[in-house]
């Protein structure tokens, strides 16, 4: 009881914040949940909350955790996030209210330099070229500093290009890792940054650290994120593709030809007689070679698998038993140091990969698929299903668990998000699905026109040019136009570039926070972009006041992911379409109308330019998962609205 009165003394309409906060915006819907939160991690439930953007969701769980005394880790769905808690929030409730609250930042192993990784490329020849041999002094420079007096974290070396040949070469890897039995695991950047964490009340990690380190868990590799009793993942509505990724596994003939690169490397340096193995390799390397050349001719640019007869089966049973004599007799060697018995290991790991990615017979539990990159093939399997992953490598240990987002329902329930996540079983998680702190009805306007084409049409991509131009013309610019697909997205910029005066953006002209930077500072500027838009970006103001929707974004059917969950759902006498595709969509939808309305000031209008929306049945599922704005069909509204 104290701890809730405390909740509210400091969250209050007179309480700590408010009274020395200038501008201090109380809400009632933080409170709530901030109640819930704590009362969650008090009885060791599970929770689900729903909190829309402007509810100050982050406040009120940092709240709850700190006065919960339990040791919290804290999952956000990306980085950026993850920096802006550890950085900025929690340094702000420690210095107004928890003086001594511990926290500590973790990230993934591939963020860290390993001693031994590094050393073991400088005695390797290799040619990389001129760029690479320059970003290698510059990191030979950097390590030097870091072994001093760093954290080993590539974010310290300034400029770092995200492909830079080397770093892949020389960062801290699960497969690579040999734990205690490192002989520098005295120094290991990876082991001290957990090390930090040991004492920290509240850890902050990713959904894909998160993920990673359960599926670590799982195989019985040790572990990245140390214990913890409860657990809170903010932006939950990724949580799923996160686990589908790192519960999967990805098999290319670059990561066989490595594994062998390696094993001979490690054979030369513990001076072991090759010949006695230089068979077994070459089999390796020719039949690997033979079976990924084989997909390349027969498989599209991303194509399902289906199960392998033929000469195909046969390929890949030489390679498997290629794979497994190789790690057999590598694990064997007498004299072998635990580095090639870990390469053995991973041998017999891939082997049965590959087994599981190309089975004789049909199965349900992987989504397999080959994806051709270039001259490349990359074979993929990811769980069709995440929940029972979840349900063994997380629920059944963590007692305590947080879901929370700004957009987790449909339909006005949490139905979509608990089978998706293996939460529909006992105990039965409690539900909070907070009202908007922001009046809808009276600073937004929801436009749909009165006539489009239906976006499978010819015309449609003519036809999303002409109203998005005229939009603009009434919003005078100052707008996100957020597509489903980069096809429409190129086709609608090409046609509105140059008949516009405002300034005209574009996903992929340059990275990210430069485009959102030059957005923020340009007077009308206006944004073309996919996906990766539609969610984390925080515009406030009246830089950004209208946000364009091409289509409803339903998820394509022929995805192999996508496919392999419909099929399954079918099997199961589901529908669907009704019961995964419209939810899901819904929840991408109202991840991209939220960029529009940050704060109580905002005032915007949100443009759907899918008709179906009206005219099809599902239609009424989506809008009853929109906010109460307004609805107009006539285009001069919007004018109007920004008259007033």
């Amino acid at each position: 009881m104290e701890s809730r009165n405390q909740i509210k003394s400091i969250l209050g309409s007179d309480g700590i914040l408010a009274r020395s906060m200038d501008g201090y915006e109380y809400r009632e819907q933080q409170v709530q949940m901030a109640l819930g939160v704590f009362d969650a991690l008090e009885s060791d439930d599970r929770l689900i909350v729903e909190a829309p953007t402007g509810t100050g969701k982050t406040l009120a769980y940092l709240v709850a955790a700190a006065l919960s005394r339990k040791r919290v880790a804290i999952s956000t769905g990306t980085k950026n996030l993850q920096e802006q808690l550890f950085f900025k929030d929690i340094p702000f409730l420690r210095e107004r209210l928890f003086p001594s609250l511990k926290a500590a930042l973790l990230k993934g192993r591939g963020n860290f330099v390993c001693h031994s990784r590094l050393m073991k490329y400088l005695r390797q020849p290799h040619l990389e070229g001129i760029a690479a041999d320059a970003w290698l002094k510059e990191i030979l420079a950097w390590y030097r500093k870091t072994r001093e007096k760093g954290e080993g974290d590539r974010s310290e070396i300034e400029n770092l290009p995200d492909d830079d040949p080397v770093w892949p070469e020389i960062c801290s890897t699960t497969e690579s890792c040999l734990g205690k039995k490192c002989p520098d695991r005295d120094d290991c950047f990876v082991m001290k940054m957990k090390s930090k964490a040991f004492d920290a009340d509240l850890m902050v990690v990713n959904h894909h650290l998160l993920t990673s380190d359960l599926a670590v868990k799982e195989s019985g590799f040790g572990e990245v994120i140390p214990r913890y009793e409860a657990l809170i993942v903010d932006e939950a509505h990724g949580l799923e593709d996160a686990a589908t990724q790192h519960f999967g596994f990805h098999i290319s003939l670059f990561r066989i030809t490595r594994l062998v690169r390696d094993i001979r490397a490690e054979l030369s340096e513990a001076r072991v007689d090759l010949e006695k193995l230089r068979k077994n390799l070459t089999d390796v390397e020719d039949d690997s070679r033979r079976l990924f050349t084989r997909f390349a001719d027969f498989y599209g640019m991303r194509s399902r698998l289906e199960p392998v007869h033929g000469e195909l089966a046969e390929i890949r049973d030489r390679v498997c038993l290629d794979l497994e004599s190789l790690g057999q007799r590598v694990t064997n060697i007498p004299q072998a140091s635990e580095e090639l018995r870990n390469l053995g290991r991973r041998a017999s790991g891939i082997s049965i990969e590959i087994q599981t990615v190309l089975p004789s017979e049909p199965g349900s539990d992987y989504a397999c698929w080959a994806e051709r990159r270039d001259r490349s093939v990359i074979l993929h399997a990811s769980p069709v299903e995440v929940g029972d992953k979840l349900q063994s490598a997380l629920y059944e240990k963590t007692p305590s668990i947080v879901f929370t987002s700004a957009t987790l329902s449909s339909g006005g329930n949490f139905d979509y998000f608990k089978s998706r996540l293996g939460l529909n079983g006992d105990p039965a998680p409690e539900e909070i699905l907070l009202d908007s702190p922001f009046d809808y009805s009276s600073q937004t306007l929801l436009y749909i026109p009165k006539t489009m084409p239906e976006p499978n049409s010819p015309e449609f991509a003519n036809a999303l040019s002409g109203k998005v131009s005229e939009i603009l013309q009434m919003t005078r610019g100052r707008a996100f136009v957020l597509f489903t697909s980069y096809k429409n997205m190129d086709e609608v910029y090409r046609q509105v570039q140059g008949k516009l005066s405002f300034p005209m953006l574009i996903q992929g002209a340059k990275p990210k926070s430069k485009l959102l930077e030059e957005f923020r500072s340009k007077t009308g500027a206006v944004l073309f972009a996919t996906s990766s838009f539609w969610e984390g970006v925080d515009v406030q103001g009246e830089a950004l006041s209208c946000v364009i929707v091409d289509r409803l974004p339903f998820a394509p059917p022929d995805d192999p992911v996508v496919s392999a969950r419909l099929e399954k759902l079918k099997n199961q006498g589901k529908d669907p379409f009704y019961s995964f595709q419209v939810p899901m969509a819904v929840i991408a939808l109202k991840q991209g109308l939220g960029r529009l309305i940050r704060t109580r000031s905002d005032k915007g209008v949100l443009c759907i330019l899918d008709i179906r929306i009206l005219t099809k049945q599902y239609g009424k599922i989506f809008r009853k998962s929109l906010h109460q704005s307004p609805l107009h069909r006539d285009v001069s509204a919007l004018g109007a609205f920004f008259a007033e």
